[in-house]
């Protein structure tokens, strides 16, 4: 049997993805705790009134942003209804924490992607997931390859989904695999509908890992790249995280038209090349299908 070299782990006994998601949520917690400035032991009425008080203005902030893109301290203020003084408080202790983050050229804010992985992990795990199962099994049926359902985590695309080729030599992933965005065909459509600043603050911080002579290392050339997938509305990996291995996928939206997970295709590239077309043609129309079944109404 033909193992893909994108099968890098499964899960131990604790589960591989929840305790990269749980990572997430303690940090977040710890955060906000440390914001708030709460003390275990100091348990007061008055200094429980204000702990629940910050936490509820945190709050505030953090709804704000829902499907916005970036907005200043003016825009959170006018709708917090908090002082503006209060607000950048707030913002700057949200940032500190890694919250948030700001935008270099306009100085305006988003929420990072420590949030935005964990509104991504928990669809995922639950209406997304649920879903596209029907769409994926439909869809390996169709292209008798195996295919993918994966989120975004950080710098990595994570499968949660998958259902396998039944041919003898096949791509070989599982859920709970952590896989490197740049190199795969998921990870580029799930970069490429990112917002600027979050895509920008993304390769900032990259560390672009050569696996093949096809892998995208430099910055400038993947940011292009993603531009590209944007515009076409799919993406395409030829050997570029393993030799011999291609894929295309395709971006899936959530009634808010924000990208939340990526469905894809792949196999043998002696197998898959030659019939990249219809390969693309089919996941396009399952990201569609997926995204119709969460509410998107783009395709209309």
């Amino acid at each position: 049997m033909f193992h893909s070299t994108e099968l890098v782990s499964q899960f131990s006994n604790c589960g591989g993805t929840i305790m990269r998601h749980g990572e997430f949520a303690v940090d977040g917690t710890a955060g906000i705790a440390r914001i708030a400035g709460t003390a275990t032991t100091a348990g007061t009425a008055a200094n429980g009134e204000k702990t629940v008080q910050i936490v509820h203005r945190i709050a505030c902030v953090l709804r704000a942003f829902g499907n916005q893109g970036l907005l200043g301290i003016t825009d959170l203020a006018n709708t917090t209804g908090l002082p503006k003084s209060t607000t950048h408080r707030l913002v700057n202790a949200l940032v500190n924490e890694g919250l948030l983050v700001q935008d270099e050229d306009s100085h305006k804010y988003a929420l990072s992607l420590h949030v935005t992985a964990l509104g991504a992990s928990i669809l995922s795990s639950h209406t997304v997931r649920k879903s596209a199962r029907p769409i994926l099994m439909e869809l390996r049926d169709q292209t008798h390859e195996s295919v993918h359902l994966a989120v975004l985590e950080g710098l990595e695309a994570v499968i949660i989904d998958t259902e396998d080729s039944y041919f003898f030599v096949r791509a070989v992933n599982v859920p709970g695999q952590y896989l490197p965005a740049h190199a795969v065909s998921t990870g580029k459509v799930l970069l490429a509908f990112q917002w600027e600043v979050r895509l920008r603050e993304i390769l900032s911080h990259a560390k672009l890992t050569s696996y093949t002579e096809h892998t995208i290392t430099d910055p400038r050339l993947l940011h292009e790249e993603l531009r590209r997938v944007r515009a076409i509305g799919y993406a395409v990996s030829c050997g570029e995280l393993e030799e011999g291995i291609d894929a295309v996928a395709a971006p899936i939206f959530d009634h808010l038209g924000s990208v939340v997970a990526s469905v894809s295709i792949g196999g043998p590239s002696e197998r898959c090349r030659p019939k990249q077309a219809e390969l693309i043609g089919a996941v396009t129309r399952a990201g569609q299908q997926i995204s119709q079944a969460l509410h998107y109404v783009g395709w209309h």
